[in-house]
């Protein structure tokens, strides 16, 4: 989709048109990368109201984006519609002019304007751009038109692209899982899922997790299972996601065997050695842990290895890890920015007065971001 480039302090430019206009344009351009945004809006204006078809709408929906941008819906929507409305427009900024109309529409709850313009994007895109079929059917099954959506739903499937229509399933199963709406969410995610290889890892995971929510870890085994079959038992993302559900349902053989696995096919993969860090650690295996400590801090450099992994192990919501690299990329390492994540640590755990102690020290350290957190910490009650 065309970038709001006046926000972006970047104009795009087109070689053809009127010198003047594209003079303007131009001039635009450079002012709106200066941050002038008021003067480079006032030359926009200019070219809108020039003669020169081309970069009259190049200005307008550059005008439109950025009102929008600014919450002006009114001047938005006026410099947007005469994009649309110019019915000898064939200019990409028609398309995108529609699709900014649509969300307009959308936000002030005019449904039918909306249908509007998504249907004319639809048609305009030949009837099979995966997210304009996607928005379109999601749109229809969100305003209560269950027919239209279905209709337009088994005219997608009627197409010979695979990938387009493996990729509507999911982004359709996406909705329904954002609406918690699990039994259509299994649907559209298990059609996407068989339609496409490269719908297996994030269909997969999805259809997983939706079975780990529900209580069935069984189904959720099945579905990983599945994924590392198709995908030839060498998918580094299949592997982990099977190497972390073992881990999760404390099957620690299981884990080890994908995880390392996993392991052997990117040697320079960080997330499962540390997966496979925490696995002995938790074991206690001194000479496991020696080994693939190791073999991280030949991929990561060493003054950065500890605090990393403190963190990695925060995010798994490891505190007792956490802290322990932590402390030693504090105490070996030198490093007082290890601080203010184990500041963090011990507030998640709840250890509050070993937070305010540690972000002292930081503070005096004069580690960035020390002091605000400190007296976060301090207020908590």
């Amino acid at each position: 989709m065309k970038k709001i480039l006046l926000i972006m302090g970047v104009i795009i430019l087109s070689n053809i048109g009127f010198a003047d206009a594209k003079a303007d344009y131009t001039n635009a351009e450079s002012l709106a990368k200066s941050n002038k945004i008021a003067e480079s809006v006032k030359l926009l204006e200019s070219v809108s109201n020039s003669g020169d078809k081309t970069y009259a709408i190049k200005a307008n929906f550059q005008l439109g984006a950025y009102h929008l941008q600014n919450n002006n819906l009114i001047n938005a929507k006026k410099y947007l519609g005469l994009v649309w409305n110019d019915t000898n427009n064939n200019a990409p900024e028609k398309d995108e002019a529609a699709r900014l109309l649509y969300t307009i529409a959308l936000s002030e709850k005019k449904v039918s304007e909306a249908q509007k313009y998504i249907e004319w994007a639809d048609n305009k895109s030949g009837a099979d751009d995966v997210d304009t079929t996607s928005g379109l059917i999601i749109f229809y099954f969100e305003n209560n038109m269950q027919t239209k959506g279905d209709t337009r739903y088994n005219t997608a499937m009627k197409s010979t692209n695979t990938e387009y229509k493996s990729e509507v399933n999911y982004n359709i199963g996406q909705y329904y899982l954002s609406k918690n709406n699990t039994v259509q969410a299994k649907k559209y995610l298990q059609s996407s899922y068989n339609m496409s290889p490269v719908a297996i890892i994030p269909a997969g995971y999805l259809l997983s997790q939706i079975e780990v929510n529900s209580n069935n870890p069984a189904g959720a085994e099945k579905i990983l299972l599945d994924m590392n079959t198709k995908t030839g038992n060498k998918d580094i993302e299949a592997l982990m996601m099977l190497g972390s559900y073992y881990l999760q349902n404390n099957n620690a053989a299981k884990a080890e065997e994908y995880l390392k696995k996993a392991s052997s096919i990117n040697t320079k993969d960080v997330d499962t050695r540390v997966l496979l860090l925490g696995l002995y650690e938790v074991q206690n295996n001194t000479s496991k842990i020696n080994s693939i400590y190791n073999e991280l801090k030949a991929i990561v450099p060493a003054k950065e290895l500890n605090k990393n992994l403190g963190v990695a192990f925060a995010n798994l919501g490891n505190g007792n890890l956490a802290e322990k690299y932590l402390k030693r990329a504090i105490s070996e390492d030198k490093d007082n920015q290890a601080k203010l994540s184990l500041g963090q640590v011990y507030a998640l755990v709840g250890k509050k007065n070993e937070a305010i102690t540690i972000l002292k020290e930081a503070v005096n350290n004069k580690v960035q971001g020390a002091s605000e957190l400190l007296k976060q910490v301090e207020a908590i009650k």
